[in-house]
């Protein structure tokens, strides 16, 4: 298995440090693109070989020279809307039945975004700085156009702020800051810092799940509800004192039937109580990806 480099979580502070650059943060799925001796390998962030999952990546990574290991994305682009959306790229990534692949593969056709190297022509190439892994990369992907229309290379930007804002504008994901000395590290550091575009949302509260473990007696995660609609569930984010008084709160609560299935156990309540909550983004029916507490309301 090969460890990949993972970020720190940075915020827009970060933004004003000099010597960085920046890249788009996709919602995907984070892959390595192995080749040796003619034979590619797709391995995730885990270690779970994708190889047979994803087999565009493999023609695609047969048509470049050499032998690699190119790091990036799994992503899935909506033609239709131009928008990158994780459900479906999910679903190609998860699955390993032939049958199913080869119907999702025509389904939700995915990409690669290229963003850094780990080898290149054999050669490890961690110690060079990472402007240098990226302009090997740009030129190792220039050799094979046909390559590149399933493996893209991920250009980087300087202004910092004003990409962020860019993005923020664009609703996209956030970016990833990166220090243009650093060294390609297989483990999580602080040269590469994600700055995530937060959304806020103000939701009812239509039950709560359980508590487990240190939270026995209290409870698992908020069910959100906006509209009368299921928006998710949000279980961080809170203090010892903001579960006791909401867990109060919400044993008082009348007992209601279950306005929707969430696919888990959950205590429905009828109940006035409004939380505020900043979540990544919403999926495409409508329930809030990693969802943190903010506030009552």
């Amino acid at each position: 298995m090969i460890q990949p480099m993972l970020c720190q979580t940075g915020n827009l502070k970060d933004l004003s440090r000099q010597g960085y650059i920046g890249e788009h943060k996709y919602d995907g799925t984070r892959c390595l693109i192995i080749k040796e001796n003619r034979i590619v390998t797709l391995q995730n962030r885990h270690g779970i070989i994708y190889t047979h999952r994803l087999p565009e990546l493999v023609t695609a990574g047969m048509d470049i020279p050499g032998d690699f290991t190119i790091d990036g994305e799994v992503v899935f682009i909506n033609h239709e809307t131009g928008r990158i959306e994780f459900t479906p790229c999910q679903r190609r990534c998860s699955t390993s039945d032939f049958a199913r692949v080869y119907f999702l593969q025509q389904q939700f056709p995915i990409v690669f975004m290229a963003f850094d190297m780990i080898k290149c022509m054999g050669e490890n190439v961690t110690q060079r700085r990472l402007l240098e892994r990226k302009n090997l990369l740009r030129n190792l992907l220039a050799t094979s156009p046909d390559a590149l229309k399933t493996i893209r290379y991920v250009p980087h930007r300087h202004n910092l702020e004003p990409f962020f804002e860019e993005v923020r504008k664009q609703e996209g994901e956030g970016i990833i800051i990166k220090d243009l000395n650093s060294r390609y590290q297989h483990e999580r550091s602080y040269s590469w810092l994600k700055i995530k575009n937060w959304r806020f949302e103000i939701c009812d509260i239509a039950g709560y799940t359980p508590g487990q473990n240190a939270r026995h007696g209290l409870f698992g995660s908020l069910v959100l509800a906006r509209n009368g609609r299921f928006r998710g569930c949000v279980g961080s984010g809170f203090n010892d004192r903001e579960l006791r008084k909401i867990k109060d709160m919400l044993t008082d609560a009348p007992k209601i039937s279950r306005p929707f299935d969430i696919r888990e156990p959950y205590f429905p309540v009828k109940t006035s109580l409004q939380v505020e909550v900043k979540y990544y983004q919403a999926t495409e029916n409508g329930v809030l990806r990693f969802p943190v507490f903010v506030k009552t309301i």
